[in-house]
């Protein structure tokens, strides 16, 4: 009788061992498929979903309950529910810590892969913008997976960041492929500036609009803020992000989100020489600009993250469209004064448009002198609770 109880225990034990990839030396050791489709030995036999457990297997046992990849981690932040109806341009967002690659990918496989997202410099989130007028109406189900190398990389451990979801495309019209584009405010050539200056560029089609040196794509100066429509693109170029001296600079529009395939692109300004002049005192050191923020027009929902990156920051804040109150959240500052964030909870707004800018200043709340830079201009989000 004894004899019969452990062999039956022996049996329920190596079965519930076998459901979370345990058991044998060939399931502890087993392979994974990898972002570079080559195969790796891992800790568990699978890559693992945002809650640590096991993708498409696993899905009860505590054992399988923990991230065996901590502290490399990730997790959706925003993106459309499954199921939900979908058009015209979507924020996806996921946040998590050492993430060097993240890529919108079909249910299953790699490719074709759907886009690839920009991650901050201290790894911890990452943006895409999926234009759906690139793509059929209808269905389209997909995962958001991240990894720890950067594309390519061998060895990469893969976190399925937003388990598959299926979303129905429904652009009601078909846009229009005329694409054009022109500079309708700017600098004249040869002019001085400082402080901050707006450019604006006007056309149809537009997807995507950059400033950038008279010769080349790097180092990027700054992104505009591209109307829903597509017809107007505007920049608060802060000047004193740069250093002072003669600067050869054009601006370039194109037909799709940054980092997608097929661009096609337009000189909305020809290169023009400006002479930056902001002087060698403390102002050149004061500087700030937006680094994440949902774009203008935005539908958004749940919690949002806002980064501002320059140097002297002291204190940012999300203040009213026009005025200082009501304050609708203070950023974190970090010691350096070089880097600020907010996680806004859009539940505690009322629901409907929002209109807000981000404006960072030299000096902490309260104190005299300040000197303000209007980080974010105003920008209208639908806050959909």
């Amino acid at each position: 009788m004894k004899k019969s109880f452990k062999v039956l225990l022996s049996f329920v034990l190596t079965t519930m061992l076998s459901a979370c990839g345990g058991g044998g030396d060939g399931d502890a050791n087993g392979t994974a498929e990898m972002a570079d489709g080559t195969d790796t030995t891992q800790l568990r036999p699978t890559t693992f979903t945002s809650d640590g457990r096991a993708y498409n297997s696993c899905s009860d046992e505590p054992l399988c309950s923990r991230n065996p990849y901590a502290p490399f981690r990730a997790r959706v932040w925003t993106a459309p529910v499954d199921g939900a109806t979908i058009s015209g341009v979507v924020r996806l967002e996921i946040d998590g810590n050492f993430m060097k690659n993240a890529e919108l990918l079909p249910a299953s496989g790699y490719l074709p892969r759907h886009g690839i997202f920009k991650i901050n410099n201290d790894t911890s989130h990452a943006t895409m913008d999926l234009d759906t007028t690139k793509l059929p109406n209808g269905p389209f189900t997909v995962r958001i997976s991240a990894f720890d190398k950067p594309a390519g990389g061998t060895g990469a451990r893969e976190i399925v960041a937003m388990t598959t979801r299926t979303w129905n495309i429904n652009n009601s019209s078909t846009p229009s492929i005329r694409f054009s584009a022109a500079v309708t405010a700017a600098p004249a050539n040869g002019q001085a500036i400082s402080g901050i200056a707006r450019l604006e560029i006007r056309g149809s089609g537009i997807a995507n609009a950059e400033l950038l040196p008279g010769s080349s794509y790097t180092p990027r100066l700054g992104v505009f803020n591209v109307s829903a429509d597509r017809t107007y693109a505007w920049l608060d170029f802060d000047s004193r992000s740069v250093p002072d001296g003669v600067r050869n600079i054009r601006i370039a529009a194109y037909n799709v989100m940054a980092g997608q395939k097929g661009a096609s692109e337009i000189i909305a300004m020809r290169p023009r020489n400006w002479t930056i002049s902001n002087g060698s005192s403390s102002t050149a050191l004061f500087t700030a600009t937006i680094s994440t923020s949902p774009p203008h027009g935005s539908n958004i929902t749940g919690t949002i993250l806002l980064e501002v990156r320059g140097t002297g920051l002291k204190n940012v804040e999300l203040l009213p469209a026009n005025g200082y109150t009501p304050r609708h959240g203070k950023f974190y500052v970090n010691f350096q004064g070089t880097y600020a964030y907010l996680t806004l909870d859009t539940n505690s707004l009322p629901a409907g448009p929002f209109e807000a800018r981000v404006s960072a200043f030299n000096v902490p709340e309260g104190s005299a002198g300040a000197r303000e830079i209007v980080v974010m201009p105003a920008r209208e989000w639908n806050l959909a609770h």
